[in-house]
């Protein structure tokens, strides 16, 4: 972390683990660390993401990390709406 000189973003962070030797596991393990009920970095770094895509399509970018948080956890429990099971017909206007 000293030779980013306290200078680096969440991405940044993930090249700094992968330099210095953490496994794609390890990486993994903590980008989707769950403290609480709060956001995982993964989440923070895919709103990010999401938003500055947006942006760039010219719409305003409001997502947030609970956000994501929110339909990673609905997607995952299969109960969100939109979701489905694989091999299932989707829901009608899909």
């Amino acid at each position: 972390m000293q030779k980013a000189g306290g200078e680096v973003g969440a991405a940044g962070l993930v090249d700094i683990f992968m330099t210095e030797g953490l496994t794609r596991e390890q990486v993994d393990a903590v980008l989707d660390a769950q403290i609480g009920d709060q956001p995982t970095i993964r989440d923070h770094l895919t709103s990010n993401m999401a938003n500055a895509l947006m942006r760039g399509l010219g719409m305003p970018g409001r997502q947030t990390p609970e956000d994501v948080r929110r339909i990673r956890t609905a997607a995952a429990s299969g109960q969100g709406a939109g979701t489905w099971v694989a091999g299932e017909k989707p829901p009608l206007g899909h």
